[in-house]
């Protein structure tokens, strides 16, 4: 029972014992786990577990240390791309091979949609990206049952919106769209990519200066950040809010209050990308 791994993933993820348990079981039960290794059961365990986006057996009977360590690398890889700290997220994807993940095919759709995704935000190879999303979409995950099929299609609006190519960016962000809403969230690790599909559409009808809807998805954004306890993405949300109010309205209270919460949420989380992006916006804007 690997119990240090779970306490440093709860940790990882901000939880307090008492967010951790809240539902589940109680504090009390938790701490004995985590102080005394008392296991609860096996239903409780379990469900504390898939709060934190961790299998099972990442904590108990493992034996294929390398599968693991490749999944740990990638999940940092993915915390990396939130925090937008590009260079170390390729510097980890670029050492993986492929063909080692071919008989876990979840850790294989992780990968393609980070390499995409990469490519799509820092300035990479286009071509190379739908090659990434075209592997899930047409390969991986072909009658779309799971959220990569959906990371996908936001990878791809977000590729021929960079081409310029209206008509295909708005087809593929008006199929997630039309799920956004409905879509089954059940751990931590698929709320952190539910948060980017909303985050990233919120930004594509920015960009089209579709303020209300893209106002709609941030301000959902944020309830799904508060209701979860994840803070990640909630400081690009409330910037991205300031933008657009300042579009509108020019500048005022509402969007001096979303900058003070930008950085405050950005400074919690570490995230000096998002500090540096804000105080230059600020900057440019004369606020």
């Amino acid at each position: 029972m690997d119990i240090q791994a779970f306490i440093d993933k709860r940790k990882e993820l901000g939880l307090s014992q008492k967010e951790l348990s809240n539902g589940i079981c109680t504090q009390a039960t938790l701490s004995k786990f985590e102080n005394n290794g008392k296991i609860p059961s096996l239903k409780i365990l379990i469900k504390l577990c898939n709060r934190l986006g961790l299998s099972l057996d990442s904590i108990i009977g493992v034996n294929d240390s390398s599968s693991k360590k490749v999944a740990k690398e990638m999940s940092q890889a993915e915390f990396n791309l939130i925090i937008q700290e590009y260079d170390d997220a390729w510097a980890i994807i670029n050492k993986i091979d492929p063909d080692i993940l071919n008989n876990d095919k979840n850790l294989l759709m992780q990968y393609y949609y980070l390499r995409g995704y990469l490519n799509v935000l820092d300035d990479g190879d286009l071509f190379d990206a739908v090659f990434d999303f075209n592997r899930i979409l047409s390969e991986l995950d072909t009658r779309g049952e799971t959220i990569f099929t959906f990371l996908s299609f936001v990878g791809m609006g977000m590729v021929y919106a960079k081409q310029g190519d209206d008509s295909k960016s708005e087809y593929y962000f008006s199929k997630v769209f039309n799920n956004i809403y409905t879509m089954s969230i059940d751990d931590v690790s698929k709320i952190w990519r539910y948060i980017n599909i909303i985050f990233y559409s919120a930004i594509y009808y920015s960009e089209k200066q579709d303020l209300e809807t893209a106002n709609a998805l941030l301000n959902y954004g944020v309830k799904v950040c508060a209701e979860n306890h994840v803070t990640y993405y909630i400081a690009r949300i409330y910037a991205q809010l300031a933008m657009n109010e300042n579009r509108v309205n020019g500048n005022n209270g509402k969007v001096q209050d979303y900058i003070d919460k930008a950085l405050v949420f950005s400074e919690f989380n570490g995230n000096k990308k998002e500090i540096e992006v804000i105080k230059r916006w600020v900057k440019a804007n004369n606020l």
